[in-house]
């Protein structure tokens, strides 16, 4: 009976979830996790067609082990990551690791290897011992059907634990693993396969629409929020709140960045950050996706509140966040780079924008477009001379932006994913978009070929991607 009245209850919780006014909102949920044991994180993922709930709707959709918030990852450098892969639907598919310093090569961070429906693959990843701490995620890269498959929910976050070891300050604070993404879903209950970005958009927080958040006056949270979804930009604002960016794309920053309240931490397809949240006064606070615009030719999102944010009970003396030791880092930025080692790179579309290139060519997966020497490092210039923003982001490795539109950006750390600005975006910006960055390529783990590509679901589809070999 207990049981009964528990399920219930929690049944009661998800129908009354309006995501609006009214009704009894639920409290936020952190995924279910998965941690490695002994040094190895073992585990399935059975790829197929589930029927589940997002808010008040209901959708018939491709997703791990029957879930649209599938597990978060958590595994340690020096680890062994083994995921076998069965696939149960009518098309191809894959895995991902997003943002890992691992080898591309076979049963790896293999994104040339295709599963065929029916089929299953093991995964093997080692992490080197060295590895950068942080927040990752995994997710389909089967090429032509990205957009569609992480959509239908084939994503969830992979965190390389230990973070916080330079700050004892926060040993035990609170954490939040937050999966943002984006879905559609049309009158079939389906997702529909020929999706259009600017069609209305279903923002969920964890599969959740609009949580509710606990946190108690003074006390300090860790929020991890990775941007999972196909296409969705990220404008967020916390209302009342600074949040406090430590770390990105699994990278910690130098120092500590804040965000005050009432400005906003753009996170574009793909990216992560780290923050931490301490709590106001008692109160009610939205936690809140900004509306948003892509350019002229591009898409245009409608806002949301992603969770509300409840400070109350008992207060606690706020951590000193002015007292945490950063690490220092190699400023890439500052280190000679000889000619050879500078490439321009060019997003560009086709007049009716459903083609997609760089430096004007569409991907093709036999053909390596570049090769770089393990142990350099270089400088690229990449370009957007479309009306509309694209995200750069590359494989196995990660680089610091050194510039945006000839403005020099400080330096606090490095990433793997940027958004470029489109042509004529800033008024005084002649000719295209750009973004100027210095990329490490002097890990010898990175060793075969990988890719780097728009990270907007529907442009890498559409030919926006490019073949890298790293060679000794």
């Amino acid at each position: 009976l207990g049981i009964l009245v528990v399920f219930m209850l929690g049944l009661m919780s998800i129908t009354c979830n309006n995501g609006g006014g009214g009704g009894t909102k639920e409290t936020f949920r952190n995924p279910k996790e998965i941690f490695s044991k002994n040094g190895v994180l073992d585990t399935m993922f059975r790829v197929k067609f589930s029927k589940i709930r997002i808010g008040d709707k209901r959708v018939t959709t491709s997703v791990f082990n029957d879930t649209f918030v599938p597990p978060t990852l958590r595994v340690f450098p020096g680890d062994l990551l083994k995921i076998r892969l069965k696939n149960d639907i009518d098309q191809m598919t894959n895995l991902h690791y997003h943002g890992m310093n691992v080898t591309p090569l076979s049963p790896s961070d293999d994104i040339f290897i295709m599963v065929t429906p029916t089929g299953d693959f093991q995964y093997e990843v080692p992490i080197p011992e060295d590895h950068p701490e942080g927040t990752f995620y995994y997710h389909s890269h089967a090429f032509g059907l990205t957009e569609y498959q992480i959509m239908s929910g084939l994503s969830g976050v992979l965190i390389v634990e230990g973070e916080l070891d330079p700050f004892p300050q926060l040993e035990g604070v609170r954490e939040l693993i937050m999966y943002l993404r984006d879905i559609q879903i049309d009158s079939d209950g389906r997702v529909p396969t020929d999706i259009d970005p600017s069609d209305p958009t279903n923002i969920t927080l964890n599969g959740q629409v609009n949580p509710t958040i606990k946190i108690r006056p003074g006390e300090t949270q860790l929020w991890r929020i990775a941007n999972i979804g196909a296409d969705h930009y990220y404008p967020l604002q916390l209302e009342g709140h600074t949040m406090y960016e430590i770390a990105r794309d699994g990278n910690l920053h130098n120092q500590l960045v804040p965000i005050p309240s009432g400005e906003t931490l753009l996170l574009p397809v793909s990216s992560r950050v780290d923050v931490l949240v301490q709590g106001g006064p008692e109160g009610v606070y939205e936690f809140i996706d900004l509306p948003f615009n892509t350019g002229p030719v591009g898409d245009t999102y409608d806002g949301a509140t992603l969770a509300t944010l409840v400070s109350e009970g008992r207060e606690e003396e706020p951590i000193d966040l002015s007292s945490l030791n950063f690490p220092q880092l190699e400023n890439l930025c500052e280190q000679p780079i000889p000619q050879n080692k500078k490439r321009t790179i060019v997003f560009s579309e086709s007049a009716d924008g459903n083609t997609f290139f760089i430096n004007g060519k569409e991907f093709d997966p036999d053909v390596v477009d570049t090769t770089v020497e393990i142990g350099t490092i270089e400088e690229w210039t990449v370009q957007n001379t479309s009306e509309e923003l694209h995200v750069f982001h590359i494989h196995q490795t990660d680089f610091q932006v050194c510039e945006i539109n000839g403005v020099q950006q400080t330096f606090v750390g490095y990433q793997d994913t940027v958004n470029v600005p489109y042509m004529g975006q800033d008024p005084n910006q002649q000719g295209p978009g750009e973004v100027k960055i210095v990329i490490n390529f002097r890990n010898p783990v990175i060793e075969g070929k990988f890719v780097y590509h728009c990270h907007i679901g529907e442009h890498e589809d559409n030919g926006m991607m490019a073949v890298i070999e790293a060679v000794p």
